[in-house]
């Protein structure tokens, strides 16, 4: 496990306090999936929590960083006003889009068309949202979709884990690698 120092907290304030700046600067720009995202501050603000809760180094967010991080959360706040309905809608808007970008990565993960790169931090941030959203959008529809994601993600992390590794060693000479049978017959090769 790696150990948190004082410059992981510090380094995580200033991602936070320059996502800040960075939504409310490109708030013209912002979109999901883009550069500049509604959800970016309250993404760099759970890595932070994130980061000094799991690896009990509490004791590292010393009074001059609760001081930063309560002077970040005020710019926060500050953001929120500015941005008012439209800034928590557009956080929704990006709750539904994350959710079915989700559903789309392992659709094309079940299909064989992807790997799982990505699967986790989409999930994390639909987490951070509808904490972030609870109570005040219905959010029991997605939690119910996301929750069955979750499952069909998990059937098919143990489905890979499951898989034998494929051998990539040519067939003999004279007999068809089993990719070229489907269901008994020959694909990919001329009828004779």
């Amino acid at each position: 496990m790696d150990t948190t120092t004082a410059d992981d907290i510090s380094r995580l304030l200033n991602q936070y306090r320059t996502a800040i700046h960075e939504t409310r600067d490109h708030a013209f720009e912002r979109c999901s999936f883009g550069r500049f995202r509604a959800g970016a501050p309250y993404f760099a603000r759970h890595a932070l929590q994130l980061l000094t809760s799991t690896h009990g180094d509490r004791a590292l967010f010393t009074p001059a960083f609760e001081k930063e991080f309560e002077r970040v959360n005020a710019d926060l706040a500050l953001l929120e006003h500015e941005g008012g309905r439209a800034y928590r809608e557009e956080l929704f808007c990006d709750l539904i889009a994350y959710t079915e970008a989700f559903r789309t990565i392992l659709c094309y993960r079940e299909l064989g068309m992807c790997d799982t790169d990505g699967i986790d931090d989409v999930r994390e941030e639909i987490a951070v949202l509808l904490d972030e959203l609870e109570g005040e959008f219905r959010t029991d529809t997605i939690r119910a979709l996301v929750s069955s994601l979750d499952e069909t993600s998990l059937s098919l992390r143990e489905a890979d884990t499951a898989k034998p590794e494929r051998s990539e060693t040519p067939a003999p000479a004279g007999e068809l690698p089993s990719s070229f049978y489907l269901h008994g017959k020959r694909t990919g090769i001329p009828e004779q």
